[in-house]
C-alpha cells in the first residue's frame, strides 16, 4: 500500500486532518514525538498550523497522535525534510529568469522535454520545483533559468503536447 492509499485509509473521513496532513507534506514539517518540527530543531507550536489553517488546535493534534501511532506513517513523517528555499520569486533580484510551466495532466517526460529545449539553447537550469498534484489543485512546474528566453524557445515548449501553458517572470 503507497502512503497515499495509507493516508486516505486513516484521514479519509476528516476534510480537515487531510488538510493538516497536506500541510505538513507541502512545508515538509517532521513529525517527531515531542511534536511537529521544521528540520530537527525548530518546533511548530499546534496552536501556529491550527491558526494558520483556520481549525480547531483538538484537530491538529488528534492528527498527529494518529501519525505517530501507525508506524508506517510515523517513519514517513518522522524523515520528512523542507525542500529549501525557492528562488522563484526572487528570481529577477537574482538576475535569473523564471519559466511556470503548466499542463493539462501529469504525464512522464516533461521536465525532460522542458530541459533538453532549454540546454538546445544553452540555457542553465538552476533550480526546478515540480507540485505534487495530490497537494496542488492545479500543480505547476517552476525552473529557475540563468538567463532570459526567447519566443521561439517559448513556443518550441508549447509544441510539447502535455504543456498548456507557460509563463516567465
Amino acid at each position: 500500500m503507497n502512503i497515499w492509499d495509507k493516508i486516505l485509509q486513516r484521514f479519509g473521513g476528516s476534510e480537515k486532518k487531510i488538510y493538516v496532513i497536506k500541510t505538513l507534506l507541502r512545508y515538509g514539517l517532521k513529525v517527531k514525538e515531542e511534536g511537529v518540527f521544521i528540520g530537527n530543531k525548530i518546533k511548530v507550536p499546534y496552536t501556529s498550523i491550527a491558526n494558520a489553517l483556520g481549525i480547531d488546535r483538538r484537530t491538529v493534534m488528534e492528527c498527529i497522535k494518529e501519525i505517530r501511532s501507525d508506524n508506517q506513517l510515523r517513519i514517513f513523517f518522522e524523515g520528512l525534510e523542507p525542500a529549501g528555499a525557492s528562488l522563484v520569486n526572487v528570481s529577477r533580484l537574482l538576475g535569473y529568469r523564471c519559466l511556470v510551466i503548466e499542463t493539462y495532466e501529469d504525464k512522464p517526460g516533461i521536465l525532460a522535454s522542458v530541459a533538453d529545449i532549454l540546454a538546445q539553447e544553452k540555457i542553465n537550469i538552476l533550480q526546478v520545483i515540480a507540485e505534487d498534484p495530490n497537494l496542488f489543485e492545479n500543480p505547476k512546474l517552476y525552473l529557475v533559468i540563468s538567463s532570459n528566453v526567447g519566443g521561439d524557445t517559448i513556443n518550441k515548449i508549447l509544441e510539447i503536447p502535455t504543456i498548456k501553458h507557460v509563463t516567465i517572470s
